[in-house]
């Protein structure tokens, strides 16, 4: 049925398919952090999944939408894969650091404070990223430690002991 040209079917197709997008949004936001009640991961961590997850739907539905509305996207869907396959590659250290940091957090092998040695690096820890891992030395310098350095090298952590100051 058209009306001024427009078929009305249609029409009520992408509007389904808008609000069906939107509602698995929320049913995919809040799926995660009932799962992530049960998780060790920073909130950060679990916000930023929670965020990207969220995208990847909203994604997945402008492209179900634009092909409800007639469009082809085999020439976007290859376009994309490609760009998909660049980024990749441009961005591997960044995502090897990524999941190296929801490791080290997960496996919870050091914590703010201690005192820890990893290749030629040693010092405290004060703070732990996705990222990186900043330490600050015992001459006061700051260094900033990709994650993925921990995963692929051995780490020794000082214990401490009620009332006793760290040092290595």
């Amino acid at each position: 049925m058209q009306i001024a040209g427009i078929d009305l079917i249609q029409v009520i197709q992408v509007v389904i398919a808008l609000a069906a997008t939107y509602v698995i949004a929320k049913i995919v936001s809040r799926t995660l952090a009932k799962i992530f009640e049960k998780t060790p991961f920073s909130e950060a961590i679990e916000r930023w999944i929670m965020r990207v997850s969220k995208y990847i739907v909203y994604a997945v539905g402008l492209l179900a939408t634009i092909a409800i509305s007639g469009f082809d996207l085999t020439s976007v869907i290859v376009g994309l894969g490609a760009f998909s396959i660049a980024i990749s590659f441009a961005m591997s250290t960044v995502i090897q650091n990524f999941i190296s940091g929801i490791l080290v957090q997960a496996d919870k092998a050091f914590s703010i404070g201690d005192e820890i040695k990893v290749q030629n690096f040693e010092g405290t820890v004060q703070k732990i990223s996705v990222r990186t891992t900043v330490i600050e030395t015992k001459e006061g310098d700051i260094v900033f430690i990709p994650n993925s350095i921990f995963i692929n090298n051995p780490v020794v952590r000082k214990k401490q002991t009620a009332g006793e100051s760290v040092s290595l």
